[in-house]
């Protein structure tokens, strides 16, 4: 991997100095940070979170409500009959209420906490792709460039040898179709690098740069057991439990218990007399209702559970699969960069064999094809093998 920065240095024309706001996968990471939606929407809960726990050690489930009336006997036959009502009713917790409801705040809130880890996880593993799409697309950038300076180079040797008659102007023409088909390439080339920037740009606002690649984690052999994904799961099914804990504890409504106060006369002249009225209010369990209510909080844990098995068994096939994908693109390094070493040998055989007159110009053309495609594919491997590398550390649930 250490050949792999010159490589991706080289693909921006990087020298002397880097470009203000250019970014590799960590700072593309922090700058995506702030700017993604999810995560700010997970952390606008956690003020939610707190007033619900603040609520479960409130004194009353509910505010209480009060009213009152006034009843007269004008336009009856007892003109001087008045009737003053004040009451206030105050909702009940149910036993075991507060306690759960505070159980389920506490575990929500944790659930919300991993929820941001593995959040930030997903984040950095589109940061990652991101990043890698620019330096493989660079990385073509670079080397179309490469063979397009070679074809303009062969293309005025050429020109100066049918200048000076000792070159066919066939030779000259297939060196100026060569050179053509290389401003073409690089032209394609050059936009698929720029449009892989501007998705890297939209989701950091940062310019890719290049950057050392990342030192996989190759002690580790299966996931964390503090893996973001993992505990983010155990929490929503503890989160599940704590919210079928409070549906069984809410098998009905709220009692309520109120006062009222009464104070009346039935003549005129009269003093009010005041009398005070005890009412109290025990809602039946509707045996339906909260059936179908602990059902569906179980099929939330259920539903939780299940996922949490199926991310344990799909990271683990996702560990052994970036190791083996690492290994092949080391390999594959290693052999691009062998074929590359050999056409380069080929190629100057070639050109000192057409400049003896023992070979075709077409030959030249041929093996210089070959080795721009030999190029191509050194530099994308290079980049490839960076990838597998911040592979290993995504499934392994490590940020950058």
């Amino acid at each position: 991997m250490r050949l792999l920065l010159p490589v991706l240095a080289a693909a921006l024309g990087l020298g002397a100095a880097t470009p203000a706001g250019a970014a590799g996968i960590r700072e593309g990471f922090q700058g995506a940070l702030g700017l993604n939606a999810d995560l700010r929407a997970l952390e606008a809960q956690r003020p939610v979170l707190d007033a619900r726990r603040a609520r479960a050690d409130a004194l009353l489930p509910l505010a209480p409500s009060v009213g009152g009336g006034v009843r007269t006997g004008i336009g009856s036959q007892n003109p001087g009959y008045l009737q003053l009502d004040a009451a206030a009713t105050a909702p009940l917790w149910l036993p075991g209420e507060s306690r759960a409801l505070r159980g389920l705040a506490e575990a929500q809130g944790a659930a919300n906490t991993q929820q941001v880890a593995r959040a930030r996880l997903l984040l950095a593993g589109q940061v990652r792709d991101a990043y890698w799409t620019w330096a493989v697309a660079a990385a073509a950038q670079e080397a179309q460039r490469g063979r397009l300076a070679q074809a303009r180079a062969l293309e005025r040797d050429v020109g100066r040898g049918v200048e000076a008659g000792n070159v066919a102007r066939a030779d000259l023409l297939v060196a100026t179709a060569t050179m053509r088909e290389a401003e073409v390439a690089l032209r394609e080339a050059t936009q698929a690098a720029r449009e892989a920037a501007i998705a890297f740009r939209v989701l950091t606002s940062l310019e890719p740069t290049a950057r050392p690649a990342e030192t996989p984690a190759v002690e580790a052999r299966e996931p964390r057991a503090d893996d973001p994904r993992l505990v983010a799961g155990r929490a929503a099914v503890e989160s599940g439990r704590a919210n079928e804990r409070l549906t069984a504890v809410r098998d009905r409504e709220n009692p309520q218990l109120g006062a009222q106060l009464r104070a009346q006369r039935d003549r005129g002249g009269e003093g009010l007399e005041p009398n005070i009225l005890v009412l109290g209010r025990l809602p039946l369990r509707h045996g339906p209702t909260y059936r179908e209510a602990l059902a569906q909080a179980r099929a939330g844990t259920v539903t939780s559970e299940a996922e949490l098995v199926t991310t344990e068994r799909t990271l683990r096939g996702a560990v052994d699969r970036a190791r083996e994908a690492r290994a092949a693109a080391l390999d594959l390094t290693r052999l691009a960069e062998a074929r590359h070493a050999a056409l380069a040998e080929q190629a100057r055989l070639y050109e000192a064999a057409y400049r003896a007159g023992q070979l075709p110009f077409i030959e030249v053309v041929r093996v210089r094809m070959q080795l721009a495609d030999a190029d191509l594919s050194r530099r994308r491997a290079h980049a490839e093998a960076g990838r597998a590398a911040s592979d290993i550390n995504q499934v392994l649930g490590q940020e950058p």
